[in-house]
């Protein structure tokens, strides 16, 4: 039997990126409720970015859901606003800026979860 599981995202608390100034997270999905996949409610204030990185064992496909940016794909940047949607495999290089003045949001999934 398959495990149903709704959540309010609204209610989960913001937590502070833990390497990313101006970056805060609510943990929408984790690995203990589906071990295929890890959610996030992601928050850039503006000015704030998630800068290059990679994630070696996974891949990430990102949602713009309010806001504007700029996606880093390898070596240049992608605007990116409302109802954008970009996508990392593993080990490419990928980040996100917030080019205006208001918040940035977006979900980041994750397959597989990170660390895992």
């Amino acid at each position: 039997m398959t495990n149903l599981r709704a959540v309010d995202a609204n209610d989960l608390p913001w937590a502070p990126h833990r390497s990313y100034p101006g970056v805060y997270v609510r943990a929408v999905q984790g690995s203990e409720v589906c071990a295929d996949l890890e959610v996030k409610w992601v928050r850039i204030a503006p000015g704030a970015e998630i800068p290059p990185h990679t994630h070696a064992d996974s891949a990430e496909t990102f949602y713009i859901f309010a806001g504007q940016g700029a996606f880093y794909m390898a070596d240049r940047l992608v605007p990116c606003h409302a109802g954008s949607c970009g996508f990392a495999p593993p080990g490419a290089v990928h980040g996100l800026k917030n080019v205006s003045q208001e918040d940035l949001h977006l979900l980041a999934v994750f397959t597989p979860p990170l660390n895992k």
